[in-house]
């Protein structure tokens, strides 16, 4: 037990610190090294239909949609699993909110039309990306419950596979648009990976506190 306690904090400590460190990288540089010619590189792959699916992939993760998949996924968690997974969920995609804060802070400007070709135009700073936060954390915690909890092996597969496609194509899609840096993208993976990380270490331990009151 203890080694695990301290191989969680050890995660803990070195995702935190990634992201801090570049947190105040992107407040002092508009892009990394590597950002510009990476955007390039997706966009020089374009045809009609993969920008249509950029498009679409990015759509369904934004403004009320994000609400919309929390609250769907709750109800089915809730109904499938359990009351306190249901909201974990709805934790899970309250607690995206703190990006806009994070963004405010950090104060990095998106791509310009100058460098890059921007598909759809969006406004408001550029790090993290907010996509790539929800993918990882919501969809990170829906697929963690269906691994823990769904015992339909037809229905866990689907589950499973669906995010785990959707959460790396989230974040190629903003940046194929034109919306983000990879950095962003990347940043916003790694405060999803921690908040995700702290929640299922919430679940684990609730979960264990109801067992051991259970007569």
């Amino acid at each position: 037990m203890n080694r695990s306690a301290n191989r969680t904090k050890l995660i803990f400590g070195v995702l935190t610190a990634l992201f801090l460190l570049l947190s105040l990288l992107a407040h002092l540089a508009p892009r990394f090294p590597g950002d510009l010619q990476a955007t390039l590189l997706f966009q020089s792959i374009h045809s009609t239909f993969l920008l249509a699916v950029m498009e679409g992939v990015s759509y369904i993760t934004g403004e009320w949609r994000a609400a919309l998949i929390v609250i769907t996924g709750g109800i089915v968690v809730w109904l499938r699993v359990g009351r306190l997974e249901a909201s974990l969920v709805v934790l899970s995609g309250l607690i995206t909110i703190v990006n806009e804060a994070i963004k405010i802070a950090v104060d990095r400007p998106r791509p310009s039309a100058d460098l890059v070709s921007i598909f759809v135009n969006e406004t408001g700073s550029s790090f993290p990306s907010g996509h790539a936060f929800f993918a990882v954390l919501v969809l990170g915690m829906l697929t963690y419950l269906a691994v823990t909890h769904q015992t339909r092996p037809g229905l866990k597969v689907f589950t499973i596979s669906v995010c785990l496609i959707l959460i790396p194509w989230i974040g190629i899609s903003r940046i194929y648009l034109g919306l983000h840096w990879v950095s962003d993208v990347i940043g916003g993976y790694v405060i999803g990976m921690l908040f995700l990380l702290g929640l299922i270490r919430l679940h684990r331990a609730l979960s264990h506190g109801y067992r051991t009151r259970s007569p």
